[in-house]
């Protein structure tokens, strides 16, 4: 049985982490495979290629897949894949600007790679009192954010991966604040699942063990990127370009496991209570309906 796996484009967190695989450095256990990447969001190919067919084997975006499962979609979440810690994922402005604090944010245009941010509406809504319905938000790709900041189009920007070292280190910006840490401040846990691992669910009926065999697989190719690092940032500044110092720096900001232990049940089910309040899921489902373990 061959497989196709999508990640998305342009992260060096996935691309590190399914690396040995694309290049055949570990093989699963009675299948083959292919890792292929697919655009960022807002586009919506990744879901849409697993949904079809296309692929087999997808990590999603969590509110895209929780939307898209509530909708019937034959998919089925098997695992995380990243969380979010304190660092990774920031609202960056000006650091000589005119916002000075997350509540300066009110009525200004935001640009993140993907349109309106559920998680920073949520964020400056219930932890800075911001009134997120005159939020304004536009989409750039990740890599050209900063620059539109820098360029005065915007008044603030969501930087996360390797964009969120580069922020950290221009002299020009400063992080207003993390997701990670107003997210432990409002609800106590110190982690966000921000992507986790689908798999179609007529796949995973007819092949039950498939799950234990692609986390496996996938925790193996994890653990050769840690100690390649430095020939995995040459082969994707190849690909991408990008800085080497903020690629490595990067790669240790969220924590990938491909695990789902009870903790991670509460955390989902706590970031339902949040998606299902800014309209992103159009019900809760129980944990069990969504995820095989």
């Amino acid at each position: 049985m061959h497989l196709t796996f999508a990640h998305y484009r342009n992260r060096f967190c996935m691309f590190r982490t399914y690396y040995a695989l694309a290049r055949g450095m570990v093989k699963p256990d009675g299948f083959t495979i292919s890792v292929i990447e697919l655009p960022d969001p807002p586009s919506h190919e990744q879901e849409e290629a697993l949904i079809r067919g296309d692929v087999q084997v997808a990590n999603l975006y969590l509110p895209n897949f929780l939307r898209r499962k509530l909708e019937g979609a034959p998919i089925m979440g098997i695992s995380t894949e990243w969380k979010s810690t304190m660092k990774g994922n920031g609202i960056f402005v000006l650091k000589d600007g005119p916002i000075k604090t997350p509540r300066d944010l009110t009525g200004r245009l935001i640009a993140t790679h993907q349109g309106a941010h559920a998680i920073h509406r949520y964020l400056l809504k219930h932890h800075f009192g911001v009134d997120e319905k005159t939020l304004r938000w536009e989409s750039h790709p990740q890599e050209e954010l900063l620059d539109v900041l820098k360029g005065g189009r915007v008044d603030a920007v969501v930087l996360l991966d390797q964009f969120f070292f580069r922020g950290e280190k221009d002299p020009a910006a400063r992080c207003l604040y993390t997701d990670g840490e107003i997210w432990k401040a409002l609800r106590g846990f110190s982690e966000i699942i921000k992507h986790m691992v689908a798999v179609r669910e007529p796949l995973l009926k007819e092949h039950p063990e498939l799950r234990e065999k692609l986390l496996k697989a996938f925790r193996a190719s994890f653990a050769y990127s840690e100690g390649h690092l430095d020939e995995i940032a040459a082969e994707f500044i190849k690909c991408y370009g990008g800085d080497r110092e903020a690629l490595l720096a990067s790669a240790r900001y969220p924590r990938i496991e491909f695990t789902f232990t009870d903790t991670e049940r509460k955390l989902a089910e706590a970031e339902m209570d949040m998606l299902l309040e800014v309209g992103e899921i159009p019900r809760k489902a129980p944990i069990s309906s969504l995820f095989a373990t």
